[in-house]
């Protein structure tokens, strides 16, 4: 089999090669690569980064393509990719995402060489309709307004929501045009079918970064009260509902915390405030509002055992996005274990089982998520009931060794 692979990021092994190091490596993409090494064929991965190709085995090149806008389309890519195609002739074409201009340009090469109907699309998350998402909870006037580097940037919430549509438009044309999807919810089984109803739907679960599979979560190791959350860079994250709980979880547990990666969005000076956007300078209004400034601790960049060091020692993990589909970081958690509080939207409600194996609550009711945090909270030492059921689930929703048959299953349908 002759696999060709379309990344809308360079995989670990690729950044190895290209910069020397991983730099903050440890993708779940790399879990999925290491376990098709083993098969008997031939992979090509194409990437966004700087020029470069070269092999990383006998079986396995890559190159790399230059897209410095994700949401216009770059009419030569499409003819790099027709190149990459006649001289590579794959037996199936992999797209692992929807929502980049790149996913459209290798769908009409692929049309234009024939190979349309050995061409899928991996669902990620899908711009199309996270747009109708991504200011929710955020006031109109927040969403309108300009800071300075929003100014300098023309970069406001309602610019970035815009470059979501643009981005979106791309991916309805791709879906519209490809004859096979390859996608693991309810929820991205229904929106595909709306967007493009010709195509073929392929069910397979995500494998996930490989640390998650090791250690399990301990109450009497964790640190009481402490709240960890994946995300605090864009409004669909819901970060602004989590502040607005945790001044009613602060309430009845005066210690308690919240931990999130990223950079802080507390100014400590006027260069800070001059540097915040508007969902920034937000935050920080929330924050100040709810008496929370002091009682958030920004991680920054963090690898995979960073990450897992940090879900092991929360208390609870919330996920309080306004939209997803299939959440990694929610995976990751309930395969260490960790009690899990997340907002029922996209596919949350098939990943964890509400009561039994973690907390679901209405996603614009931040007064609910305070009360599952502040239940679990309660529980205890209990509440590693909840994470080891979560945990069985997730071992089962992504096992490496089942995803990878159910993906070579796929590939074999495609040729």
């Amino acid at each position: 089999m002759r696999l060709l692979w379309l990344c809308n990021i360079a995989p670990g092994a690729v950044k190895e090669k290209l910069y020397g190091s991983a730099a903050n490596g440890g993708l779940w993409i790399d879990h999925v690569l290491s376990d098709l090494m083993t098969e008997d064929m031939e992979l090509r991965i194409l990437c966004p980064g700087k020029p470069g190709s070269g092999r990383l085995s006998s079986r396995c090149g890559f190159a790399t393509f230059q897209e410095p806008c994700a949401y216009r389309y770059q009419p030569e890519l499409e003819a790099e990719f027709q190149k990459e195609l006649r001289a590579f002739q794959p037996d199936v074409i992999h797209i692992w995402g929807s929502e980049y201009g790149h996913t459209l340009a290798m769908v009409n090469a692929a049309e234009k060489e024939g190979k349309l109907p050995h061409t899928a699309i991996s669902i990620q998350g899908l711009c199309s309709v996270y747009t109708r998402h991504y200011g929710e909870g955020v006031p109109w006037q927040v969403q309108r307004g300009y800071t300075l580097r929003d100014l300098l940037r023309r970069d406001n919430i309602l610019s970035q929501q815009n470059k979501f549509r643009l981005r979106g438009e791309l991916e309805k044309e791709a879906l519209r045009k490809v004859r096979h999807v390859i996608g693991r919810t309810s929820w991205d089984y229904a929106c595909t079918r709306a967007i493009g109803p010709q195509s073929r739907y392929h069910f397979c679960n995500e494998t996930l970064r490989e640390p998650f599979y090791q250690d399990t979560w301990d109450y009497a190791a964790c640190r009481k009260h402490r709240v960890f959350a994946s995300s605090c860079v864009y409004p669909i994250k819901g970060f602004h509902y989590l502040l607005e709980a945790m001044g009613d979880v602060i309430r009845q547990y005066p210690d308690a915390s919240i931990a999130v990666p990223g950079r802080s969005f507390l100014p400590k000076s006027g260069k800070d405030r001059l540097r915040a956007n508007s969902y920034e300078n937000y935050l920080a209004k929330l924050a100040k509002q709810y008496h929370l400034e002091s009682r958030i601790q920004f991680l920054g960049t963090l690898s995979a055992e960073q990450m897992k060091a940090e879900f092991l020692q929360a208390n609870v993990f919330v996920l309080p996005s306004t939209v997803e589909n299939s959440p990694n970081s929610l995976g990751e958690a309930m395969l260490l274990g960790v009690p899990c509080v997340a907002s029922d939207v996209g596919g949350v409600a098939e990943l964890m089982e509400r009561s039994t194996e973690g907390r679901i609550y209405p996603v614009n009711a931040p007064y609910m998520l305070a009360h599952h945090i502040q239940a679990v909270f309660a529980m205890e030492d209990r509440a590693a009931t909840l994470g080891q059921a979560a945990r069985q689930h997730a071992m089962k929703t992504h096992d490496p060794e089942r995803n990878r048959e159910d993906l070579l299953q796929i590939y074999r349908e495609l040729i």
